[in-house]
């Protein structure tokens, strides 16, 4: 008999509820590492 195994369970619950905090955090994240590289090359050309 094969044992029962958690983890698949586990984190398609975990997903399914931190699925919006996940994807917040890399779209603010990109935003703020776009932000800073753009304010970084601004101050180069002055």
């Amino acid at each position: 008999m094969r044992k029962f195994d958690p983890w698949p369970v586990f984190f398609k619950r975990e997903w399914n509820r931190t699925w919006p905090f996940l994807v917040g955090f890399a779209v603010t994240g990109t935003i703020i590492t776009k932000l800073s590289l753009g304010l970084t090359g601004g101050c180069k050309k002055l």
